[in-house]
């Protein structure tokens, strides 16, 4: 799902049989020739823009010559998956169901039930700490809370920094991660899109986010990939670190806000300590 048509096509034009193996609905290919470049190429050898690296990948390619799937809604419209894995058995609740919602239309099954493994670690939550001032993307307080939160699962319950994944949506947050696993040897973090196809007992989820350019959270919600996938590394635990208020207005987020309680909870004290009670 995140490799361009053309990375794949040297592989398989030297095979006799291929089988492609992705998700659609996780991170796109990263391209990097300019849109317009691509329009010129296309044109030049009369195909259409379906081909183009940065409106398709090679899963979905190879999805299109597969005759038996289904059809996931999306925003540029319906998209068709071969033979999909509908069983998932990785996510505890309410993991699950936040990526099933935004990414999946609902048909994914849940299997997890009766796999789940015992985590000395307080519930899923979103600690919402109030709009602040930022460093570009980053905000200091998101950064301190993030902090807060992995002292706490390390020295009060006894997890092991290998078991926590740290991730953001913007490079200027990944800076600062970079920092935690400094101090936290073993933890490992960085945008969402050095993550796919990892996972963790735990995410820690930074969202950080210039309160003065809007248009970057726009671009974090403008599809479901980049939330699916820093949602569902996690196993069993999920942390959101953010200004829950002006996240939950857009796009997919607003699901993550539905399903995730927000700590402290609205009209309680503003003491962001953790480990707190419920």
């Amino acid at each position: 799902g995140q490799a361009t048509p053309q990375a794949a096509a040297g592989a398989i034009w030297r095979s006799q049989r291929a089988v492609v193996v992705g998700d659609p609905m996780q991170l796109e290919p990263v391209v990097t020739l300019p849109f317009t470049a691509q329009q010129k190429l296309s044109a030049s050898y009369g195909a259409g823009e379906w081909w183009l690296p940065s409106r398709t990948s090679a899963q979905r390619l190879a999805d299109e010559a597969n005759t038996y799937g289904t059809y996931l809604p999306a925003e540029d419209g319906d998209v068709w998956v071969g033979a999909p894995l509908r069983v998932h058995r990785r996510c505890v609740e309410p993991i699950f169901t936040i990526s099933n919602t935004i990414a999946y239309g609902g048909l994914m099954v849940y299997g997890t039930a009766g796999r789940e493994e015992p985590l000395a670690a307080r519930e899923s939550v979103w600690i919402h700490v109030p709009r602040a001032g930022s460093e570009g993307h980053r905000i200091p307080r998101e950064g301190e809370q993030a902090r807060k939160i992995l002292a706490a699962l390390l020295h009060r319950y006894h997890l092991e920094p290998e078991q926590v994944f740290v991730l953001t949506p913007f490079r200027d947050v990944a800076d600062h991660i970079r920092q935690l696993c400094r101090e936290f040897p073993g933890l490992r973090g960085g945008t969402v899109h050095t993550a796919q196809g990892k996972e963790a007992d735990i995410v820690v989820l930074i969202l950080g986010g210039d309160p003065r350019r809007p248009g970057a959270r726009q671009w974090a919600s403008q599809r479901p990939n980049l939330l699916n996938v820093a949602v569902s590394r996690a196993r069993q635990r999920l942390y959101v670190i953010g200004d829950q208020t002006s996240w939950a207005r857009y796009r997919h987020f607003d699901v993550l806000a539905k399903y995730l309680p927000q700590w402290p909870p609205q009209g309680g004290a503003a003491d962001l300590s953790w480990p707190a009670d419920p």
